[in-house]
């Protein structure tokens, strides 16, 4: 909202900084000195292309407001100091501008330009930060998604294991009769119910529409049946409409010695189907 014209004021002020310098040197300070190093000339008039050509990356830069401010203040303080440190070497300048200006100007741009560097390094990585998350994240229910359920199984195949791969019950007729909202909002309340069931190394996960997958680290079949059958009662709890009531069906599958994950899924994927032909609402396992 404010970045445009804000842009358009550094620039400015940019372009009439230097105008300014430049015309006040040639109009009040012509006395030519009579001794020009060309070294010194050549390496502050490359100083000062570099940081010219650095303010105006930043203004084609797409910044947060802040950082863009202070990067954009800072450069333009620090060419400011440049610029009179360049006229210093072929124009007579006095001593002030010499020990005040010059000096107080490219101190206070690298100042100012630092901390607008710091800045942007704290919104990179804050940007890093929300990238990966949402890299393993599912967009509507907020729960892990499949891409970051089958890199977790997958890191931890050598450890026991169980897989359970949950499904809603009838939720194209949830959908059909009461309407998608209706129908991510079950997602999302299910989701959140049962995620909060898994914690430390169980992952639970949205695979794909309804379907929702459990990584388990225990093959104990009475750590299990406890779990699945706590979770069966925890989707009933779920409202879809005063006059209906969640149900899910689960399937599951216990990691043998040389099974890949490719095979306990399909297992849990065959319990699953078992569970849904035997009337839905319950839990299988294969």
């Amino acid at each position: 909202m404010y970045i445009k014209p804000l842009k358009q004021l550094f620039t400015v002020l940019f372009v009439v900084m230097i105008a300014v310098v430049i015309v006040g040197y040639l109009s009040e300070y012509h006395v030519l000195e009579q001794d020009i190093y060309f070294n010194g000339v050549a390496t502050d008039a490359i100083n000062l292309l570099i940081v010219i050509c650095i303010f105006w990356l930043v203004q084609l830069s797409h910044l947060v407001i802040k950082t863009y401010f202070f990067l954009s203040l800072g450069l333009w303080l620090w060419t400011t100091g440049l610029l009179f440190d360049l006229l210093d070497e072929v124009l007579f300048q006095p001593k002030w501008i010499g020990i005040y200006v010059e000096d107080m100007f490219r101190t206070s741009g690298m100042l100012v330009t630092g901390y607008g560097l710091f800045l942007a390094m704290q919104n990179l990585a804050q940007a890093h930060q929300q990238l990966s998350k949402e890299l393993i994240t599912d967009d509507l229910t907020k729960v892990a998604n499949r891409r970051y359920f089958y890199q977790y199984v997958k890191n931890n195949e050598s450890k026991p294991y169980s897989i359970f791969i949950v499904d809603i019950d009838h939720f194209k007729s949830i959908n059909d009769e009461f309407g998608h909202d209706i129908g991510d909002d079950v997602l999302k309340e299910l989701a959140v119910l049962f995620a909060s069931e898994f914690k430390d190394d169980a992952i639970f996960a949205r695979i794909g529409g309804e379907e929702f997958a459990i990584y388990y680290p225990s093959t104990c079949m009475a750590d299990i049946t406890a779990i699945t059958q706590h979770l069966l009662t925890l989707a009933s709890t779920v409202d879809v409409a005063a006059t209906r009531k969640l149900s899910v069906s689960i399937g599951g599958s216990i990691k043998q010695a040389d099974d890949s994950l490719i095979e306990v899924m399909k297992r849990a994927d065959q319990a699953l189907y078992k569970a849904k032909n035997s009337g839905r609402g319950r839990f299988e396992i294969t």
